[in-house]
Formats: structure tokens, sequence, C-alpha cells
């Protein structure tokens, strides 16, 4: 018998083929996944040998493993699981490659279990291996211990030591007049040994109190300092100018003003005092509209992503006047002639990161605002008109920009 096809029947045919390859291939992938166990793909389901401890080194709120990993093709990482002293459960993954791991965040000391097993590409798990560690005392304690006060500008200066650089906060209360504790403030900080200030209190007697706390919670028992804070009256704004000089930059440009370096605002980037494109130094001057007895300033850098970068000042020099009468001729190479120096100023990056990286650490130091004080002698003179001359930008950029000024001294009239 002779059958005779034409095009349609082909196209049928086709496709009933094709319906038919696709439901086999379906079964037999069924059929594999059901012999398989459901087991992840590639899995020999043969565990790695057990992991061969050779050390723990126990440090401040934790200890280092080192081991030796079992050598199976397929060995994937390094498991350590155990309990905190708060019974939270808790691990630590490290690639196979590695001969140790970090346990870290305890706050008391003691001895506690470690479970370490080996995994491999199929998820089997080796026998597991039981290790105790003994943390040494948590950084937090310490921190608190190594702090001395004394007595600043508007507040109390704390200084402390961190030679683990552990990542804390400085939590400051004060007493009110009923003698119950309110909080004031928290300085997030990683220094290995450095100092902050807490400041806007009044010249009396006061008491700061102070504990610490890690990034796991973990918190101290708490300190107090009694300190007189020093006078220090907030510069009104409201008085301030610029005072164009031979030599200055114009700080409006690029549709940025210069009233804008005291309007009060800083975070945003597009609010802040900006210069041209022109090899430094860069110099302004302004009048505060008050004389006073200076103590300190904060400089605000412009925010966001140009933090650390694009014409942030780095290393500046500040100078001031009374008054503006008998000034020599203007020496572009001295532009402080004439003028009473009262410092130079280097602006810190708590990460040390290059130019466009930056952690929250120094976001946060920045949007504080960073504190400069100015030393005996220079808060020995009267001051009304300050010369900022910008020496050197992050990032090596010609610009100045400034996001924010403050000072805060003791007035004269």
């Amino acid at each position: 018998m002779v059958i005779i096809l034409n095009m349609n029947n082909l196209k049928y045919i086709k496709k009933a083929l094709i319906i038919v390859t696709t439901i086999t291939a379906l079964s037999l992938i069924m059929t594999c996944s059901e012999e398989s166990g459901h087991g992840p793909y590639g899995s020999d389901g043969i565990p790695p040998e057990k992991v061969i401890i050779n050390e723990v080194v126990n440090t401040p709120g934790g200890a280092v493993i080192f081991f030796t990993p079992p050598t199976d093709e397929d060995l994937l990482y390094i498991k350590a699981s155990f309990e905190d002293e708060n019974q939270l459960s808790r691990e630590v993954i490290v690639s196979a490659v590695i001969d140790s791991l970090s346990i870290v965040g305890f706050a008391q000391e003691g001895t506690y279990p470690v479970d370490v097993v080996a995994v491999d590409r199929g998820e089997n798990e080796s026998e597991s291996v039981v290790v105790n560690i003994s943390p040494l005392e948590a950084p937090i304690h310490a921190i608190l211990n190594s702090m001395v006060s004394a007595q600043d500008f508007g507040g109390i200066n704390i200084a402390y030591e961190n030679p683990t650089r552990a990542e804390v906060s400085l939590n400051m209360s004060t007493l009110d007049d009923d003698g119950n504790l309110v909080f004031r403030e928290s300085f997030y900080t990683s220094q290995a040994s450095s100092s902050y200030s807490f400041r806007g209190y009044d010249a009396e007697p006061t008491v700061f109190v102070i504990y610490v706390e890690d990034k796991w919670g973990n918190q101290t028992t708490t300190r107090s300092f009694e300190e007189t804070p020093l006078e220090d009256m907030f510069m009104d704004k409201a008085y301030w100018s610029i005072e164009s000089m031979p030599g200055d930059e114009s700080f409006s440009e690029y549709g940025f003003s210069a009233n804008q370096i005291w309007d009060g605002y800083w975070s945003n980037q597009w609010n802040c005092g900006h210069t041209n494109f022109l090899p430094l130094p860069h110099q302004l001057t302004l009048d505060l509209g008050q004389t006073a007895k200076l103590n300190r300033f904060k400089l605000y850098q412009r925010g966001g992503s140009e933090l650390y970068k694009h014409g942030n000042p780095k290393i500046f020099e500040i100078y001031g006047r009374a008054n503006l009468e008998g000034l020599p001729i203007y020496n572009p190479g001295q532009p402080g002639d004439g003028w009473i120096y009262m410092g130079t100023f280097e602006s810190f990056k708590p990460s040390g990161l290059p130019p466009g990286s930056n952690t929250q650490e120094d976001y946060e130091f920045q949007d504080n605002g960073e504190d400069f004080v100015f030393d005996f002698d220079a808060r020995q003179h009267d001051i009304r008109y300050i010369r900022l001359v910008n020496v050197e930008s992050w990032n090596n950029q010609m610009v100045t920009v400034i996001g924010e000024l403050s000072f805060w001294g003791t007035l004269i009239n």
C-alpha cells in the first residue's frame, strides 16, 4: 500500500513527534529525580573527612581557630556553629582554602563549645569536631576603663584607647533636675586611639554618664565623669558676610552661592560654596560681624557622593584680624601677611580609604562636622575677620568647595 503525504500531513506529523519526544524527556527527568532522592546536583552522598583542629588562640571578645581541612576534592567550606552567652545560635563560614576562622562578638569571659564541620559541594557534612574557646575580656570593657576626661569648650572631652579597632559607640547621658538620666548623644568610632568632645553644655558643673556598646548590642556598665565646661558661645551667622579682598576667589560659581557656607545646611551635596577650577591655594575672607576670642570651629564638607573628594579642603590655614585697617599691599605669595596666624589644619578621614571609597563612619564623622580647636596663643586675640586659605584639596583637585563653617568663642562686643 502506498501512502501519499501532502505538506499539511507532514506538519501534523512533525507536531506529533515533538509532543511525544517532549513527554518522553519529561518522564525520564522525573524518573531520574525520584531515583536520586532529591539530593543536590552532583552529590555523591559521601561526607568529607573530619576537620583537624591545630590551635585555638583566644582573643578579646572571641577566638581564632586554626585547622587543617580534609583533602576531599569536592570540599566547599568549613562551618563553625555555637551559642553566645545569650543563647543565640550563630555560625561562621570560611572558604575551604583558608586555614583559620575568627569568632567574635562575646561580651563576657567564659568557656564556650564550638562545633566545627567540613561541608562539600553536595552539602554533605563531616562528623563534628567540638572545640572549646575562652574569649578574653571584650574590647568594650577595655575601652570604657581606658577613658580619661577633661573639661572642654562647651562640654567634656573623652580620650580612649581601642587597640583592636572594635566598631563601637560611646553613648552619653546627663542628669536632669530630678536626678534622672537623660540620653544625649552617641559617637561611633573604630579608631585605635582618639578622643571625642561632647559639647553644647553650660559652663557649670555637669555629670556626664557614659557607656560603650558594640555592633552586636553588647553593652558595658556606665562610668560617670564630672567636669565644668568652658564658656563656648556660638557665633550667630545672621551677622556674617563675604568680605571681598584682593586675592580672594569667588565661592559663587557653577550655580552655587557663597552664603551657602553659613546657611545651616550641609548634608546635601548641592548646598555649598564652590570656586572655579584654578590652581591652589584658594582663599576666602569672611566678616563674622562680631568680635570674639575664638575657641574653635567646625568645617562641614560638601557631602553626598562628593565626600572626601572634589575640592573639599584637606590642608588649609586660618588667619584672623579684629579690623582691616593698616593692611599691607596684598602679596599673592604671602596671603597671611598682616594677618594673625591661627593655625594650619588637616582634615581627617576615619577609614583611611582612598577618595571615592567611604565607610558609614566617614559619613557620620563629617555629618557631625569636623571639629578644630585653636591653640592657646590663637585664642588670646580679638577676631572679627577670618581668612581661610585652602592649600590642598582632597583628591588633589584644583577647586575648593565648603559645605558649611561654624565658629565658637567668647564675644567681646
